[in-house]
């Protein structure tokens, strides 16, 4: 019970935290925030209560994880003999190295599911099921149909791709729909990268598939409530009460699509693992001059961006319904999420080198921390945008602050209502 009132708490902190830095508070349309968290409310409601919902959920992270095996069998071949231990049965065995090798696992799982996204675009799959939902969320929220596509969009496709969706609409849409698509963006995570995030938690024995399914859907409403309370609408928009996705192919067959989508994944695959790289050799060795500088002040005291982020974002955790004995911990990921990024704090999460002990802990965490919301993940939204529509660029810059503000509370939102139902 306590809990339960700790996450209502952690609600009207959320929501006053937007009301606070909202550029105007008269225009702040209520209508659309209620039905926005009503909506959150409704999917969560769906996946945790309603067990034919909630079986379909665990199929489709069953189904997630199985995809790593197939991803497992183009790897065997590439790394066979160095990554990929293969028995003389001839079938595809573990990777060396208990089981887990992490640039091979990411690399094999994020190129198959971006070339069988590819495969789905390309033959208009993709684009009807994001029109379908979209259409819902436009007839609930009445939000504007191109802020409705984006958002939806991002919980399939990456950031940038996204908003590839909604080309034709990106030079006319207003600032307070510029802000909600990127707010979206920011709040979801793309399918290759929830895929490998399921199977991290698989190889850790967590079940997190489902928790993170449904984390990216009630993403795309909530950074839409955020971000009308942030940044209301005050001008027309061109595609307000219309829903309207043009269902093109850039590619010319089948095999095209398994072509691009798959050099696609390569090159987010090699970005990722870059990135990894270089943040974790920066955390160490801030984490040296930091222990350093701890030690002057006391020799027993380790000083560390952790322990660092475990108090600024202590407040935050509590607030949202976390255990007490989790809130520290929970603290620490929330913070190496936004400040460094997503993939470091699920690899502390299911590495257990910041070890969730509470079912709730762990629900409330992997829906806070599953989304892109990081300062470069700002960049990146900039320089992609501003590749599609460098009209807009100026625009995308001054808002890149915002809408990072807005999908970080957007996740908070929905780990906070999915911890209060639970």
């Amino acid at each position: 019970m306590m809990g339960r009132f700790q996450g209502i708490i952690g609600i009207a902190l959320i929501l006053g935290l937007a009301f606070l830095f909202s550029n105007n508070r008269k225009k702040i349309n209520y209508r659309l925030v209620v039905s926005g968290i009503g909506l959150q409310i409704a999917i969560a409601l769906l996946v945790f209560k309603v067990a034919p919902v909630n079986w379909f959920f665990q199929q489709l992270g069953k189904g997630m994880v199985k995809i790593e095996g197939f991803a497992r069998q183009g790897a065997a071949f590439v790394y066979g003999g160095i990554g990929v231990v293969q028995p003389p049965t001839g079938t595809i065995g573990n990777y060396a190295v208990n089981g887990f090798v992490f640039a091979f696992n990411v690399t094999a799982t994020i190129i198959l599911v971006c070339a069988l996204v590819a495969v789905l675009y390309h033959i208009g799959l993709m684009q009807r099921v994001v029109a379908l939902i979209a259409r819902a969320m436009n007839y609930v929220m009445r939000v504007s149909g191109a802020e409705a596509l984006s958002n939806v969009a991002s919980a399939f496709v990456g950031q940038v791709e996204a908003q590839v969706m909604i080309r034709p609409y990106l030079k006319g849409m207003t600032k307070s729909e510029l802000l909600a698509s990127m707010s979206g963006s920011l709040a979801c995570i793309a399918g290759g990268i929830l895929v490998v995030y399921a199977n991290m938690g698989a190889e850790a024995g967590l079940d997190l598939a489902p928790k993170l399914i449904t984390a990216s859907l009630m993403a795309a409403p909530g950074a839409l409530v955020i971000s009308k309370i942030l940044y209301p609408e005050t001008e027309e928009s061109q595609t307000m009460g219309r829903v309207k996705l043009e269902v093109k192919s850039n590619y010319t067959n089948v095999i095209d699509a398994i072509s691009h989508g798959a050099g696609d994944g390569f090159k987010i695959a090699m970005n990722v693992i870059a990135m990894l790289i270089g943040f974790i050799a920066i955390i160490a060795f801030l984490d040296w001059g930091l222990i350093k500088i701890g030690h002057i002040f006391n020799p027993q005291f380790d000083l560390s961006l952790n322990w660092i982020f475990g108090k600024l974002f202590y407040p935050m955790a509590w607030a949202m319904g976390v255990p007490d004995a989790d809130v520290n911990n929970v603290a620490t990921l929330l913070g190496q999420k936004l400040s460094i990024n997503e993939f470091v704090a699920f690899k502390n999460l299911t590495d257990k080198a910041v070890p969730i002990i509470s079912e709730k802990g762990l629900l409330i965490v992997s829906i806070a921390i599953c989304g892109f919301a990081n300062f470069s993940s700002v960049g990146m939204q900039i320089g992609g945008i501003g590749e599609i529509a460098p009209e807009r660029r100026a625009d995308l810059a001054r808002l890149g602050l915002k809408a990072l503000f807005c999908g970080t509370l957007a996740s908070y939102l929905s780990a906070t209502i999915a911890g209060i139902l639970i």
